[in-house]
């Protein structure tokens, strides 16, 4: 890799960091590509040449976090029952342990879906990836399914203020969820 290439990267990575520290502030609302580049301290035309719009960026914000959720969690396709167990209580340990700041991007992203529809792509292709490879365990699909399913109900209660746990009720969900798995998916010994 060339020192450019490297630089440019650098570059994109500060602004979107830029934008998440608006969104998170202020939310999307307040987003504009000026106050982007200054909030990263580049110039707007150094914006443009990494993305073009508003949504551009709001979609690789989109993207990066998609990523961070996918490595934070076991790849399901290694070895089957294993490798499901693993995944779910990585996943079980992710929704759990996500602080009020990633509760709060998520919620914003979610909320600019509906000005900016090409945002859910990117959501849509986790979900649609992780419930599909989930659906097609055959022992264990059911259990999987539940399982992911209750953990956006209470990632979005919590992201929409709806609801908020106590860490007593969170330790509890998040052991119950933990055991039922454990238990659900561990092979027996030979």
């Amino acid at each position: 890799m060339n020192s450019t290439h490297g630089a440019r990267t650098s570059h994109r990575d500060t602004l979107l960091d830029a934008l998440q520290s608006i969104i998170m502030e202020s939310g999307v609302q307040e987003v504009t590509l000026d106050s982007v580049a200054a909030r990263a301290g580049v110039t707007k035309g150094g914006l443009i040449y990494h993305f073009k719009s508003k949504e551009a960026l709001l979609l690789a914000l989109t993207e990066r976090l998609r990523a961070q959720v996918d490595a934070y969690c076991v790849d399901p396709q290694e070895n089957p029952q294993d490798s499901v167990r693993k995944f779910l209580i990585a996943r079980i340990n992710y929704a759990f342990n996500m602080n009020a700041q990633e509760k709060k991007l998520m919620a914003n992203l979610l909320m600019a879906t509906g000005s900016y529809p090409s945002l859910l792509g990117p959501v849509k292709s986790m979900y649609d990836a992780g419930t599909g490879e989930l659906a097609l365990m055959e022992d264990s699909a059911g259990l999987a399914l539940s399982v992911w399913t209750a953990l956006d109900g209470f990632v979005l209660l919590e992201m929409l203020n709806i609801r908020h746990f106590s860490a007593l009720e969170k330790q509890q969900m998040q052991a119950a969820l933990i055991t039922l798995v454990e238990q659900q998916l561990t092979r027996p010994r030979d």
